[in-house]
């Protein structure tokens, strides 16, 4: 096995997660856009499954227990120095894509969320053909069930534009994924989600149905850069 770098023409990525759901989707939408990718919810497994030299990035979820996480990071790093890791904003496919194109592609500047106007901030340099949906979900067991609405699909002009995020886009736990030409950046929209008071822990979760996808790293087309 030859060792790889970012500077490849195909990054990839392995997503650690719980929802059956939101990893078939998340790889699926990935490598559609040229980022090589699979998916896990066998915790224990992912050492034996992969190989962390293929690996350029690992995208964890919140249901990933947080002393397996730390073990796999120490495990996976010590075998691979290159590897990265960041944590995934929600279970929702559309929600990771976008955030791993945001980590591939680099920072968008001139992105930001008014939380007293509700409203998104665009900044344009130049003219661009901008796109940005609102997403978030509702945790319904056994996967969480996502919302998208679609904020603004246009070509605009170089300077500022607000974007109005409408009234059912909930205060907490939402986000934008808003693509900028073909760039992409995630703005959280308002507050982290409400835990329950005094962090009571609701009944356990059904055993998701597992997945361990060993799809060929090679993704149609390239990462952009």
């Amino acid at each position: 096995m030859s060792d790889r770098t970012m500077s490849d023409s195909t990054t990839r990525v392995l997503v650690v997660g719980r929802s059956a759901r939101a990893l078939t989707e998340t790889v699926a939408m990935l490598r559609a856009r040229g980022i090589a990718a699979n998916a896990t919810n066998q915790f224990d497994r992912v050492l034996e499954d992969y190989d962390s030299r293929d690996l350029d990035l690992v995208l964890f979820g919140g249901q990933v227990p947080p002393r397996q996480r730390e073990l796999l990071e120490a495990e996976l790093l010590r075998r691979n120095p290159g590897v990265r890791f960041h944590s995934g904003l929600g279970g929702m496919a559309p929600l990771l894509t976008a955030q791993v194109e945001q980590i591939v592609g680099g920072p968008v500047p001139g992105v930001e969320h008014d939380a007293e106007a509700r409203e998104l901030h665009v900044t344009l340099a130049d003219p661009a053909h901008v796109t940005a949906t609102a997403l978030w979900a509702v945790p319904v067991p056994p996967d969480p069930v996502p919302h998208a609405v679609a904020l603004v699909d246009a070509d605009l002009p170089a300077g500022r534009h607000a974007v109005p995020v409408p009234p059912e886009v909930p205060a907490h736990g939402a986000f934008a994924a808003v693509r900028i030409d073909d760039r992409t950046a995630v703005v959280r929209l308002g507050a982290a989600p409400r835990r329950a008071a005094g962090g009571t822990v609701g009944a356990p979760l059904p055993a998701p149905e597992p997945v361990t996808t060993r799809l060929p790293w090679e993704a149609p087309g390239s990462r952009r850069s």
